[in-house]
């Protein structure tokens, strides 16, 4: 049947109704008989969780909240910089880290674009942060503030953010050097910075007593100047900062000079006379001032002989006082020679005990003239006409050949002058033949004239110009006679007259020829035949061709050459040269000197003996480039 009631009559509900008085519905049987009682169950016990789990959940939740607080800084602060952060003392938290560039680009700017300023005396450098080696970052900076307590592990973050809420952080901007690269730096600078120290020195050109002081020098201290560069930079704005350099005291000071000046001048207040028989060749002091070397021996300054130059100048003097030979000149002919000039007394010159006695005369001061009587051989004939058969002469050794077609008078003058200098002269076995001395003076008693001649860079008018001439074509007949040439000269620059007959069998070329200056330059070989040699010459007027022959016993070696060889061509220079002539008259224009050009030329003469044994010998020869020469008159 329908129940409208909406809920069920549970027993202790129905037995409550019934107690407090209520009428139970009409039919309805009471609770227990109609529902039997069903047996009660027992009751269980819900089981409590450990205490553990409840610690475990409230450290998780005690750590939980500070991590993620740590972590929420991210989102609190999330493009700024946190709080506490200060960049040399001035506070930056809250700014952006772009705006923090900016700022920081400002306010370095200067020190970016020119870090500091080294000065030494009037000079300036300004180099930059990479040339000295140095590296400033402003973005690494500002990165570095930004990630101060959102960077690194938990602890790390915790310590940052601790240190930002208690202290805060200041941060000083950070400059990298590499002093190797500062020190290279430095070094570059060295050579505008140093300088020797100079010391004294002391000139006596022209007997002209002239001092030249002491400089002290300087020295660059790198080291030192390296660590101040470092200090500028660490402040972060430009500096200036002045090189250290020490001074270096000279060896030779002022004071040795004084002593060498006092000196100089008392040996150079007289000249010096050299007397040879009745003849008296006088050094005035321009001429003393030319063997005396100053040099610094211990310390100090000192004046000595220079015994190469004095031996030289005394080459020079034998040149002028030995007679050549004195035995008497010889003609050979039909196969044999004979006795054309008869020989003469001579004289010749001591040159080693003429050095030494110079060299003490010249260290010895004195108010009035000094005078040396010069230490002479007197030099007696050796051949006679009983001796000629002994002489080894039978035959043509050797010759030498040039042309002088198309020299002017004067030169034809000093050719035949010279060659009649060498005309019949012997040379004995072993002997070292010298063309300056056979020559003897340059002058009109000896049938010279004044001539052009190279003197130094230019051909100016000389006593015997053209003597050259005759010396080239003895060095060719010594060449091919394999006569062992022990002092020879090339001209400075390409002569034309030369080239012809210039390599004997072998025609014309360049290369073979031999310069002379008296006392300066000399033309020098050895008879190594083991007998006498005579040298004759001739000249064949109407071709213009002069001839050396060496007569005497062949030896038994062949002669050939290699080359020549020519290297280095330069071209002449297309500026002429215009020299000042007083002698000339203002507005006079000459020409001494033709442009030529410049070459190396090698030629190497083979000598092969009676062993087959060879030997190559090489004869350089290098011309100059050679301009126009002009002389200009200011007379």
């Amino acid at each position: 049947m329908p129940n409208d009631r909406y809920y069920p009559e549970y027993g202790p509900i129905y037995r409550r109704r019934a107690a407090q008085g209520e009428r139970l519905p009409a039919g309805e049987p009471p609770p227990a008989e109609r529902r039997r009682p069903r047996p009660r169950r027992p009751l269980r016990h819900r089981r409590r969780a450990p205490i553990w789990v409840g610690l475990v959940v409230v450290v998780f939740l005690l750590l939980a909240l500070p991590v993620g607080a740590i972590y929420a800084v991210d989102f609190v602060y999330p493009n700024t910089i946190l709080p506490g952060v200060s960049l040399n003392g001035e506070p930056i938290g809250g700014q952006s880290r772009a705006d923090l560039i900016i700022k920081l680009r400002e306010r370095y700017q200067s020190f970016e674009q020119q870090p500091v300023t080294l000065t030494f005396r009037n000079r300036v450098w300004q180099p930059t942060l990479s040339e000295l080696g140095a590296s400033f970052n402003i973005e690494q900076l500002a990165n570095s503030a930004f990630a101060l307590g959102r960077s690194g592990d938990l602890l790390t973050r915790a310590h940052d953010l601790w240190l930002l809420w208690q202290t805060g952080v200041d941060l000083t901007p950070r400059l990298t050097v590499d002093l190797s690269q500062t020190q290279r730096y430095l070094l570059g600078l060295a050579p505008q910075i140093e300088q020797m120290p100079t010391d004294a020195a002391l000139s006596l050109a022209d007997a002209r007593v002239i001092g030249q002081p002491s400089q002290p020098g300087t020295q660059l201290l790198i080291d030192a100047t390296a660590n101040d560069v470092l200090l500028a930079l660490q402040q972060l704005q430009p500096q200036t900062v002045p090189v250290r350099t020490r001074q270096l005291a000279p060896l030779i000071d002022d004071t040795d000079l004084v002593v060498a000046q006092q000196v100089a001048a008392h040996l150079l207040r007289s000249p010096l006379e050299l007397v040879v028989g009745e003849e008296t060749i006088i050094w005035p002091p321009e001429r003393l001032a030319e063997f005396f070397q100053v040099v610094p021996v211990d310390g100090q300054l000192t004046v000595q002989v220079d015994t190469d130059r004095l031996s030289r100048a005394v080459e020079g003097l034998a040149q002028i006082i030995d007679t050549g030979t004195a035995e008497p000149r010889l003609r050979f002919s039909d196969g044999r020679v004979r006795i054309v000039a008869d020989g003469r007394p001579g004289r010749r010159l001591r040159q080693t005990e003429a050095i030494t006695a110079i060299a003490n005369a010249l260290m010895q001061a004195s108010p009035i003239t000094r005078a040396l009587v010069l230490p002479v051989d007197r030099v007696e004939p050796q051949i006679t006409a009983e001796t000629l058969d002994s002489l080894g002469i039978v035959e043509l050794v050797a010759e030498g050949r040039s042309s002088f077609a198309g020299s002017a008078p004067y030169r034809i003058t000093n050719i035949r002058a010279g060659a009649a200098r060498m005309n019949g002269v012997l040379i004995a076995p072993g002997e070292e033949f010298s063309f300056n001395r056979q020559l003897g003076e340059v002058n009109a008693e000896h049938g010279f004239v004044e001539g052009y001649a190279i003197i130094g860079n230019r051909t100016q008018l000389e006593w015997g110009g053209g003597v050259c001439q005759v010396s080239t074509t003895v060095f060719r007949a010594a060449f091919w006679a394999g006569l062992p040439i022990t002092e020879r000269h090339a001209h400075s620059f390409y002569i034309s007259w030369y080239d012809r007959f210039g390599l004997g069998p072998n025609g014309n070329g360049q290369g073979l020829d031999a310069a002379i200056f008296t006392g300066v330059q000399d033309l020098k070989f050895v008879n190594d035949t083991g007998h006498w040699l005579l040298m004759q010459t001739s000249i064949d007027e109407q071709e213009q061709v002069l001839v050396v022959q060496l007569y005497g016993t062949r030896p038994n070696r062949d002669v050939q050459i290699e080359g020549p060889l020519i290297a280095n061509e330069v071209r002449a220079p297309t500026e002429p040269v215009y020299i000042d002539d007083p002698s000339l008259p203002r507005g006079t224009l000459r020409q001494t000197d033709v442009a030529r050009n410049g070459r190396d030329i090698s030629i190497y003469r083979i000598i092969t003996d009676s062993n087959g044994q060879q030997r190559r010998e090489l004869f350089f020869t290098r011309f100059r480039p050679w301009p126009n020469i002009f002389l200009r008159g200011t007379g």
